[in-house]
């Protein structure tokens, strides 16, 4: 290095510094950061490989330093309104002072019109209105209400619990808003305990209670328990004097609030499994249970199709409908399994990774009495996949990785990707332990607010100039991109440490798949894992082969489904070439 360099490194290396504390006392400034690394990086392209200057130390250092800071809990750490409401399992909505809705959920939107919906001249009576103006603009008074309001006239009320809820603005002031969720009235055995203490249910009370929530009718309930409908009526009676109630509309009310404030929220890779119904999502959640550890995992697609193991490490497994479709149109059965510590499986030390995780999927295949499969793996899932058709052969038909690439194997491939992703990877491969706090300050500005969301999305793809543009001009693909960035960090060592083993050298993994059909599915536009290196590897190996999404990049598999078809249809044609040559 010349000194010419050597300054500018070391003005660089001082400019990281400064920019990781200006991050920390303000998680929106990270640009300064970033760009200093980029800095860094054109100065001494060798420094985190080489250790020069002894930059590692240096930077090891400050970061754990800020690293043991951020581990401090805070309490004015709040979700952007997106978040929040996706994160419940109810139809719900964020209301600002002026009764703007500001955000709200799928749920929510299947059932009121946003647009057309002005919760101002919506409450059923003036009262109802009045209870929330003072949840809303009052000072003391934050305990959750119950209201009822009249999205259209041709419509029943709709009933919701409001909650006072606090947001941080991007200049770090709390703002107040109400959260409303809409009541639905299901069963849910965490009452149990509740209507016995508070109201004296009695065990056949409960059941009787039970019955009539699941059918909504007496004679159900009848021919069901074995009981005549005159002796479930006098139940219901006690029931009703007992809860203060005097209608069965009234009832379903009361279960339904009292469920959604005993409701904890959830992480985003749960969300909406309990509210639609199977038959509607075409999703349903499994689980099992393997040397004391809880595994999860979705079912889709055709249940009497080629089943396909789909491994997901940083994309939430429910993909889109339109995949799921093209699934069950292609005759697959697809089980998408959850990383762990996401959708109820058991959390697992990051360090744990593919070759530790094998043995979990095959617990799974024998849970679903499955013998044979074609694992599929998306982004750095593939290493997982390529880890378990590599461990156990004889279960595996072919591997599928979806947006995958191939290793980098010299220190020039990683120099030569563009800057928000060398960033990224090159520390990545030599240094992972200071992506920790990048990652938890990223993570930090994305919950902070719903600009600083906005902002983060748009930072994801800033290397990717088609899907960056997707996700600035179609909210449907932001909103693809906003989940996958809430899955991923849900837990970041994790994510770090699957990048890191992404950044690194895994040609061992994919060299052990020599006797069995390979296909790459990727976008041809991909700016991390070039197409040109794709082809150079499938040119020296004769298992291996591609299908090449045209003009689309990272987020090629929602843009284009159907070419997943077409990849597991190149492993079955492949599968048969070589029996062929086999037999011959």
């Amino acid at each position: 290095m010349s000194d010419d360099q050597n300054t500018s490194a070391k003005l660089a290396a001082a400019q990281i510094l400064s920019g990781l504390y200006e991050a920390i006392a303000d998680n929106t400034q990270f640009d300064s950061l970033f760009k200093a690394m980029d800095d860094f990086l054109d100065a001494d392209p060798d420094g985190l490989e080489m250790g020069k200057a002894n930059w590692k130390a240096m930077f090891r250092e400050h970061f754990e330093r800020v690293g043991q800071f951020m581990d401090q809990p805070s309490s004015e750490a709040s979700d952007s309104p997106i978040v929040h409401v996706d994160q419940q399992i109810v139809p719900a909505a964020v209301v600002d002072c002026s009764y703007k809705i500001v955000a709200c959920n799928e749920l929510f939107e299947r059932i009121i019109d946003r647009a057309s919906f002005d919760l101002d001249e919506a409450f059923s009576t003036p009262e109802e209105k009045r209870r929330f103006d003072q949840l809303l603009l009052g000072n003391s008074n934050n305990e959750p209400i119950l209201t009822s309001f009249a999205p259209d006239a041709s419509l029943n009320s709709i009933f919701a619990v409001a909650t006072k809820t606090s947001f941080i603005t991007p200049d770090g002031h709390k703002e107040s808003m109400v959260t409303i969720k809409v009541a639905k009235a299901t069963w849910n055995p965490d009452l149990v305990p509740l209507l016995d203490s508070a109201y004296g249910l009695t065990a056949a009370e409960l059941e009787i209670l039970e019955g009539l929530v699941e059918t909504g009718s007496v004679s159900d309930v009848s021919k069901a328990r074995g009981r005549s409908i005159r002796t479930v009526r006098t139940q219901l009676t006690h029931i009703f004097g007992k809860l203060g109630i005097a209608s069965q509309t009234e009832l379903a009310l009361f279960l339904a609030t009292l469920t959604q404030l005993i409701t904890k929220e959830r992480h985003p890779s749960e969300v909406g499994k309990d509210w639609l119904p199977s038959s509607t999502d075409r999703v349903e959640a499994r689980e099992i249970v393997t040397e004391g550890r809880t595994v999860s995992y979705l079912m889709y697609g055709d249940p009497s199709g080629t089943p396909v193991l789909m491994i997901h490490t940083t994309t939430p497994p429910t993909m889109i409908p339109e995949f799921r479709q093209t699934c069950a149109n292609a005759g697959l059965k697809m089980i998408a399994v959850h990383k762990p510590g996401s959708g109820g499986s058991t959390p697992r030390p990051s360090g744990h990774g593919p070759e530790e995780l094998t043995d979990d999927y095959k617990a799974i295949l024998d849970a679903e009495n499955i013998s044979k499969v074609l694992v599929a793996g998306h982004c750095s899932g593939g290493l997982y996949a390529l880890a378990f058709a590599n461990l156990y052969p004889e279960l595996t038909t072919g591997v599928v990785l979806i947006d995958t690439g191939v290793p980098f194997e010299r220190h020039e491939q990683l120099m030569s990707l563009p800057k928000s992703m060398r960033r990224t990877f090159l520390p990545a491969r030599y240094m992972p332990e200071i992506l920790i706090v990048p990652h938890r300050i990223i993570a930090a500005n994305f919950k902070r607010s719903t600009q600083g969301e906005a902002r983060v999305v748009d930072y994801f793809f800033e290397g990717e100039p088609g899907d960056r543009k997707l996700t600035q001009t179609n909210r449907r693909f932001y909103e693809i991109t906003r989940q996958m960035i809430a899955y991923s960090m849900e837990d970041i060592d994790r994510l770090v440490a699957d990048v890191s083993r992404w950044a690194g050298d895994w040609s061992h993994l994919l060299d052990a798949t020599a006797d069995m059909p390979l296909v790459f599915l990727h976008g041809d536009q991909n700016h991390m894992f070039r197409a040109e290196s794709i082809e150079v590897y499938i040119s020296e190996h004769a298992h291996a082969s591609a299908v090449f999404s045209t003009g689309n990049a990272q987020l090629q598999i929602y843009q284009a489904p159907e070419h997943f078809e077409k990849a597991v249809k190149a492993i079955e044609e492949m599968s048969v070439d070589s029996a062929t040559v086999m037999h011959t």
